[in-house]
């Protein structure tokens, strides 16, 4: 009898332990709900808080619902937090709580996260996370993860480099129309970067990214169309395209404008519209438009000749490591015009900086300073050797030059055979000066060459013209 109660109440106590849980699970439950309610009632009433930029009040609504759970209020607080809006900005904050959303599978959360990482704004993980975190909110189609992931495969960065499956990320979110991807799947069939070069292709992605508002996507439709590829040259189109992207701001899309407006090409000429575009690309750091502004003060186009005001800007364009200002630069310091004084060192360092960017009258010059020791000990090796790269892009005087120190072993080893090739080569410029002066060398030479030298010498010249003729 005694055995038999113990079961019975051993029963009774089974069944009130399963209603305690049960009724745990479901004051869970109804707590859940609740939380739903109030969320569905609350988040809307923080969202126009954010649109009337009343960000405290938003800030408030959002950390009480993203206590309790709820996912998008977390991704939100996290949003906050990241720019400083209703509370002080706080990234580490910002990270906890965009952790806790993603660890919900909330994508933009995902996104928001591993971009802290990629930037390094987050000092908790590193650039892998960022890489992971992208593929799973690309996995759910988020199309910033996606573009995100097509740059690190494309770049290399964080992960190695696949150009297939950057084309492949990045298409998914053009498909989503990032315009970002667009521009950069367009840019990759331009340039022929790790895809086969398609300027069809490349204009179809370029169009469909100016239509989402890429300023780049602009220009380039405007090199297009002024270069005529994939579409028939039109310098009326390729203005429209410029004007679309500098009215956005885009310095390079403003001197090309500008360059339009200086030519009268697509537009008509207009000198003070070139200036101003071009102005307010040089404010914005444009190298290229610094220069050009350069030009014109030192001679007075357009604006007041101002040579104080152009070697300023020439020295910024070079600084910024432009070729052509700072051939500029070594010009004045050789010459002492500009109202500098004449410096041979300067001007043999600006022209050296041109020179290794390949730029064939820099080259020259540090070659012909090399030759005649100015700004430095002469150094007759150095000369030919710059003379040479000059000559290889087509360049007359050095052809000139490197000829004769070929024809009398100056800097390098004497050699009939090449001094005629480049003198031959010389011969063909058409500054009458180069062209007769590298005539009377030649028909020097061949007075101490044999038939076949000449013969050999004159195949070889051929192609010398064929590669290296301007």
């Amino acid at each position: 009898m005694l055995r038999s109660n113990m079961k019975h109440s051993f029963k009774i106590l089974i069944v009130i332990f399963m209603l305690i849980l049960n009724g745990s699970a479901l004051a869970d439950d109804a707590m859940r709900y609740f939380q739903q309610k109030a969320a569905a009632i609350k988040l809307p009433e923080a969202d126009a808080a954010i649109k009337n930029k009343d960000y405290a009040k938003a800030f408030n609504i959002y950390k009480t619902l993203a206590e309790q759970g709820d996912v998008v209020a977390q991704y939100q607080l996290g949003y906050l937090y990241q720019h400083g809006l209703g509370t002080n900005k706080d990234d580490e904050l910002a990270a906890a709580w965009f952790t806790k959303a993603s660890e919900q599978s909330f994508p933009p959360a995902q996104y928001a996260l591993a971009t802290l990482y990629f930037y390094g704004i987050s000092v908790q993980q590193s650039v892998d996370a960022a890489f992971d975190l992208y593929k799973l909110a690309a996995n759910n189609n988020d199309a910033l993860s996606q573009y995100m992931l097509g740059y690190m495969y494309s770049t290399g960065y964080g992960t190695t480099r696949d150009i297939n499956a950057a084309v492949d990320w990045y298409t998914k979110a053009a498909a989503q129309n990032v315009p970002e991807a667009q521009y950069n799947l367009g840019l990759m069939y331009y340039t022929g970067d790790g895809v086969e070069k398609e300027y069809g292709k490349a204009l179809n992605w370029f169009n469909a990214a100016a239509k989402n508002g890429s300023a780049k996507a602009e220009l380039m439709l405007g090199e297009m169309y002024s270069a005529g590829q994939a579409v028939t040259a039109d310098k009326g189109q390729a203005a429209y395209w410029y004007n679309q992207a500098a009215e956005k701001g885009l310095a390079a899309a403003q001197y090309n404008l500008a360059m339009m407006y200086y030519n009268g090409q697509g537009v008509a000429p207009n000198i003070s519209m070139a200036i101003a575009l071009i102005n307010k690309a040089a404010d914005q750091n444009y190298p290229r438009a610094q220069y050009f502004l350069g030009y014109l003060n030192f001679n007075g186009i357009g604006v007041q000749k101002n040579q104080q005001a152009a070697i300023e800007w020439y020295t910024k364009a070079a600084q910024q490591g432009l070729a052509d200002a700072q051939f500029a630069m070594g010009y004045l310091y050789r010459n002492g015009a500009g109202g500098l004084q004449k410096d041979d060192r300067q001007a043999l360092n600006w022209y050296v900086m041109a020179a290794k960017q390949g730029l064939p009258g820099a080259q020259y010059m540090t070659g012909l300073l090399y030759q005649n020791g100015e700004g430095t000990p002469a150094d007759p090796k150095m000369a030919a050797y710059w003379y040479e790269k000059a000559a290889e892009q087509g360049m007359p005087n050095a052809q000139l030059l490197l000829g004769k120190m070929y024809g009398e072993g100056a800097g390098i080893p004497a050699d009939p055979k090449m001094a005629y090739v480049w003198l031959n080569l010389a011969s063909t410029s058409s500054d009458s000066q180069v062209r007769d002066s590298a005539l009377r060398l030649r028909d020097q030479l061949t007075k101490s060459m044999t038939p076949n030298q000449i013969k050999a010498a004159e195949q070889l010249s051929q192609s010398f013209y064929n590669k290296y003729a301007k």
